[in-house]
């Protein structure tokens, strides 16, 4: 192998190296930070993660003395992603056991509804579309979550402690 040829080997491999050594390091911390953060939105849509979920994986993963790649992986799988227009439509179809969703087969919503399909939250049948017990699982938490935000009182300005 001539000098360039090494250089250039060592340039591919550097970042991935360089990224799993950062992962390898700073496990306790990303793991920490994991159960910490829940939700992350941006740009229209919304990542979930259930904390729960992400300890049983990452504890999974040290049973089974799994790759930190693989554990990442499983992590991403188990969030839950919805896009506004997704949260619209599995609100539309929450308490309803089918219905035809016309406003929701437009070219701006057809993409998010078979995003929908094919996440298994919707079926498709005969003349309509219905959740699926997974779809009105993600669509329960969703509400949920909206719902607790809701929950919180909010102070009027200026308010004045009876204390």
């Amino acid at each position: 192998m001539t000098i360039q040829a090494i250089t250039a080997l060592l340039g591919v491999l550097a970042w991935p190296v360089v990224a799993l050594a950062v992962l390898v390091l700073l496990r306790r911390e990303i793991t920490g930070l994991f159960g910490r953060v829940r939700e992350i939105e941006g740009a229209g849509t919304k990542v979930s993660l259930d904390p729960t979920k992400v300890e049983q994986i990452i504890e999974q993963g040290r049973k089974e003395n799994s790759p930190l790649a693989a554990v990442a992986k499983r992590i991403v799988q188990s969030a839950v992603v919805l896009d506004k227009r997704e949260a619209r439509i599995l609100r539309a179809l929450l308490d309803d056991d089918g219905r035809a969703i016309y406003s929701y087969q437009t070219a701006y919503y057809r993409p998010f509804l078979e995003s929908l399909m094919a996440k298994r939250y919707v079926r498709k049948f005969d003349k309509g579309f219905a959740l699926t017990p997974e779809g009105q699982q993600v669509t329960k938490e969703y509400l949920d979550r909206v719902l607790q935000e809701f929950e919180t009182p909010v102070r009027p300005t200026g308010a004045v402690d009876g204390s």
